[in-house]
């Protein structure tokens, strides 16, 4: 089940920083685990968001925050020297729910999922191990992790 759900998401990752923000991506073949550990701490921001349907879990976001300001500038399309944490957290937050929707519809599920409003949580806090995608980008690396429940 975690190999299709972590499929699916790749997908959607992919899918939203295409055409949202105007930055293609790849994926890491190394060991998740280790790789989070380094992009955790406090210059990186997180979020997650809850879903549940035909099986339930937490979708978790992690984004270095100089690379947090680029995306905002492209989905915003304008220079971000102005934006001020609420849109950068707005973004951030945006960003999860677009992906999580968009993995999740992916998914020969029975019911629909129903998803909670994203919610900023404490770099330090975000989750180690299985479950876990490392996405390199033009900038710095940012992490997906999905558990579930």
């Amino acid at each position: 089940m975690m190999k299709t759900i972590l499929t699916a998401m790749k997908i959607s990752i992919s899918e939203v920083m295409e055409t949202m923000f105007f930055l293609p991506v790849e994926y890491s073949e190394r060991l998740a685990a280790k790789e989070v550990k380094m992009l955790k701490g406090k210059q990186n921001k997180a979020c997650c968001l809850d879903f549940c349907g035909d099986f339930s879990g937490t979708v978790y976001l992690l984004v270095p925050s100089r690379f947090l300001r680029e995306m905002a500038e492209n989905f915003m399309g304008e220079p971000g020297d102005l934006f001020g944490d609420e849109i950068l957290e707005g973004t951030l937050t945006e960003t999860v729910n677009m992906m999580s929707g968009n993995a999740l519809r992916k998914l020969n599920a029975g019911s629909p999922f129903q998803l909670t409003v994203p919610r900023l949580i404490p770099g330090s806090e975000f989750p180690e191990g299985e479950g876990s995608i490392i996405v390199k980008t033009t900038g710095p690396e940012m992490a997906v992790h999905i558990t579930l429940q």
